[in-house]
């Protein structure tokens, strides 16, 4: 699938790429004096916007010069461990240059809106990620252990046998969960009935009446009415994470190019020392 969004489209963002970096560095003023600091409104600003906090009165004079010379001290001392060359073989500092790298590569390609047939056509190579879980519809005769203790089991036993010459018959303790009269799905039955028990009542043939099965809850007895299985949902019911993952799979695309493209204008060379 990645590789139905690698088209004319990344290679032009790869392009938007150097093309911006070039004209940041043509438009670059001149480097002053490794000695000297230019210091810019847009300097001043930067530092105000990093001052300001949401919901808080606008810093005061006092503190952005407090907030200033903080700035500047520290761009003093980036230059003298640039200068002692304190950024070479640090990983911190490499794996920085490049998290800011991919932004970079990432802010300058920027998406479209995927189509409708965009959608589907991930959604068909991806259904596995998109299902709706196995439901089941059961009639169920419950026998509380918290009740009856060691007699639930010999209960439920005595039950089936009732059971085999009036089908009709009610009997058993409340239970909250009412498959009976709609599929419920999985998720919900391993959540009232724990995942034990429900993997035993997904094995159950249709329209017959199981043995006793224990959980921790007391003794079961399960009819299973109608197997439902899971099925894969439609491009509106999958929605806005769909949506999310397709553009996410562009954006991988597209930056795996990028990156490809890089690496294609460079020399490895393999030394053994």
């Amino acid at each position: 699938m990645a590789g139905e969004f690698t088209s004319k489209a990344v290679l032009m963002g790869f392009v938007a790429v150097a093309a911006g970096i070039a004209l940041l560095e043509w438009a670059a003023p001149e480097e002053a004096s490794p000695q000297t600091v230019v210091l810019t409104p847009a300097h001043r600003e930067f530092v105000r916007q990093q001052l300001s906090q949401p919901g808080m009165p606008t810093p005061s004079e006092a503190a952005l010069e407090h907030a200033m010379q903080n700035y500047l001290e520290e761009e003093v001392l980036y230059r003298e461990g640039l200068k002692l060359g304190l950024e070479q073989d640090d990983l911190i500092v490499k794996r920085r240059v490049v998290q800011k790298m991919r932004f970079l590569l990432e802010g300058m390609t920027p998406l479209e809106q995927p189509t409708r047939e965009q959608l589907q056509a991930y959604l068909d190579a991806h259904a596995e990620h998109y299902q709706t879980g196995h439901a089941l519809q059961f009639e169920h005769v419950f026998f509380s252990r918290g009740k009856r203790g060691d007699d639930a089991l010999m209960h439920a036993r005595q039950h089936l046998i009732n059971l085999a010459t009036n089908p009709s018959l009610k009997a058993g303790d409340p239970f909250p969960l009412d498959a009976s009269q709609a599929p419920v799905d999985h998720l919900q039955l391993n959540r009232d009935l724990g995942s034990a028990l429900v993997d035993r009542i997904v094995e159950l043939p249709v329209g017959q009446w199981s043995e006793p099965m224990n959980s921790a809850l007391g003794v079961h007895l399960v009819k299973v009415l109608e197997h439902r299985k899971g099925r894969t949902i439609t491009v509106d019911e999958a929605g806005e994470r769909l949506r999310i993952d397709v553009m996410a799979a562009q954006r991988e695309a597209m930056n795996d190019a990028a990156l490809a493209t890089i690496l294609n204008s460079y020399t490895v060379e393999q030394r053994d020392e």
